[in-house]
């Protein structure tokens, strides 16, 4: 998989809107269970794809006009989902995912930026604009 599904958000938003609900929508940055499941290296592993798999999933939700969102996982790093500041260089006796050489801060300014720019109601754009 190299792009999140995301094509069940409109109607989950309609649906929420409908009861009065909030609608919240869940983005994630990638994903692994190499390293729980005890899996050789990448056998389940979405790839984060130096951050655009997330940033894609921000450009979806300004679409819909969304103005929030969970991320999941902040420090989910056995599950490869973690945002905050890694090492792209893990230990060796694990099967972690690491930022593909991006900075340690990386997924923590995308976030930010892709939250900030919801709240504003822009159109996120699909490129990632941000400086490295």
């Amino acid at each position: 998989m190299s792009h999140a599904t995301t094509d069940y958000w409109a109607e989950d938003k309609r649906e929420c809107e409908k009861h009065g609900m909030l609608w919240l929508p869940v983005v994630y940055p990638g994903f692994s269970c190499d390293n729980l499941q005890k899996k050789p290296p990448g056998t389940t592993l979405i790839p984060r794809r130096k951050g655009k798999f997330l940033w894609e999933q921000f450009h979806e939700l300004s679409k819909l006009g969304a103005d929030c969102v969970c991320v999941a996982m902040f420090d989910e790093v056995d599950e490869g989902t973690a945002i905050f500041k890694v090492t792209n260089t893990p230990p060796t006796q694990g099967r972690f995912v690491n930022f593909e050489g991006m900075p340690s801060d990386w997924y923590l300014r995308l976030v930010g930026e892709g939250a900030r720019m919801l709240r504003e109601k822009r159109v996120i754009p699909l490129e990632i604009l941000i400086q490295l």
